[in-house]
């Protein structure tokens, strides 16, 4: 009986691996989802400001498309750098409710 066991502890190691292999991202807080998405157009060169009162955490997928920079008080400021697409998570609140938006740089 513990060889079966092994072998099926082995099984989902192996089903798991692929999972585990990915590159990690940060979890939401129980109970959170995204709540909206939001698309941002920025010029390549120029920067965008989005005011977010109550924000706690940021995070973006590909900072070579665009940087952020957290100006206080609720200012997220996005700078395109170079054209394409990316993506940027917010948490707000103590609820951390998380917020998408599609960041689109253009030339």
């Amino acid at each position: 009986m513990h060889h079966r066991i092994g072998i099926a502890l082995v099984a989902l190691a192996l089903v798991g691996a692929p999972a585990l292999a990915e590159e990690s991202k940060p979890a939401p807080a129980s109970g959170t989802s995204s709540t909206t998405e939001e698309t941002v157009v920025v010029k390549k060169g120029s920067h965008h400001e989005l005011r977010i009162p109550g924000m706690t955490r940021v995070a973006i997928d590909d900072p070579e498309i665009a940087g952020i920079d957290a100006l206080g008080k609720g200012v997220l400021r996005i700078t395109g750098t170079q054209a394409g697409e990316t993506a940027l998570l917010v948490w707000v609140g103590p609820e951390h409710k998380r917020s998408g938006y599609r960041i689109v740089v253009i030339d």
